[in-house]
């Protein structure tokens, strides 16, 4: 079952990979702007967040095209976040996933326009006629990625990071970012895998969404975490940067053996969550616990 999931894995990576350069193919956008596009979002990633999307249409039976459409969204987002994210005005980090990050390679502004060209270009993808789904849940689905991502979403808590106006000791408050910054991409992922599937058990779709929401928990958690036990070449980032700049985060709060014991808590929550979900849940039962246990 380890070799079916590996090769389900890399059968989608490879997928979401080719999907996303038809965008920014190199021979049809031949410019500095697209390369650094290119290097900043075609570089290596684990696809997480696309494979969530795949694994959540193996329970729906999603066409997967349309879930083509949702992955490559998502994954240019995140991109997008970690460009801006990366610049010396902001976390100023000179490697992701082991290479120069985009303004180290290229230069600050070329970054900027390339985190603010991959944003446009998700909402571009979900607006397609080849996404195909009808006209009222294209809109439902740009309406909650544009809450998640936006002002009351990702980009408040990135402010909120910045200010570093939290205070030390208070959990709920960082709870309360982390659920801004990392958690409500996660919680968009659970409900727009459901809302494009032709299933209509209600139940099963508010369970996949507050797995979801767990899941960014855990993923958070565990990145707080390796940047703490980590290394720079393991990380393929900067580690130590939290303890350095003296982030808020779970370690802080609670140090690593606290911080391992709420993640384990909100790990076997999901696993209780998914035991519940009738359909296919091997491929996400694979990946949730991929993600737990990752490295890097």
């Amino acid at each position: 079952m380890s070799e079916d999931f590996e090769r389900w894995v890399k059968l989608y990576q490879e997928r979401i990979e080719s999907f996303m350069m038809e965008f920014l193919k190199k021979e049809a956008t031949n410019s500095t702007i697209h390369e650094v596009c290119r290097h900043g979002s075609l570089n290596g990633g684990k696809r997480f967040r696309a494979l969530l999307v795949y694994a959540i249409g193996e329970i729906n039976q999603t066409d997967k095209l349309i879930l083509d459409h949702i992955s490559a969204s998502i994954e240019f987002i995140h991109a997008y976040s970690l460009i801006h994210d990366d610049l010396p005005s902001m976390d100023n980090d000179d490697l992701r996933r082991g290479k120069p990050t985009c303004h180290i390679k290229f230069n600050e502004a070329q970054a900027t326009l390339a985190g603010d060209g991959l944003q446009s270009l998700a909402f571009q993808i979900l607006s397609l006629p080849t996404f195909l789904i009808d006209d009222q849940k294209k809109l439902k689905i740009i309406h909650a990625l544009s809450n998640a991502i936006g002002i009351n979403g990702m980009v408040k808590g990135q402010s909120l990071d910045i200010e570093n106006i939290l205070k030390i000791g208070e959990i709920g408050e960082l709870e309360k970012l982390q659920e801004l910054k990392t958690g409500l991409l996660f919680n968009f992922i659970g409900s727009a895998s459901c809302l494009v599937a032709d299933s209509s058990v209600d139940e099963t779709n508010i369970k996949i969404t507050n797995l979801c929401t767990l899941l960014g928990k855990v993923y958070q958690i565990t990145d707080d975490i390796l940047d703490y036990e980590s290394n720079d070449e393991i990380l393929g980032k900067t580690s130590g940067k939290d303890k350095k700049d003296n982030k808020l985060t779970y370690v802080s709060l609670l140090g690593i053996d606290g911080s391992k014991k709420i993640n384990s808590n909100y790990f076997n929550e999901i696993k209780k969550i998914i035991n519940s979900i009738s359909g296919n849940t091997i491929f996400l039962k694979k990946l949730i616990t991929k993600i737990y246990q990752r490295a890097h």
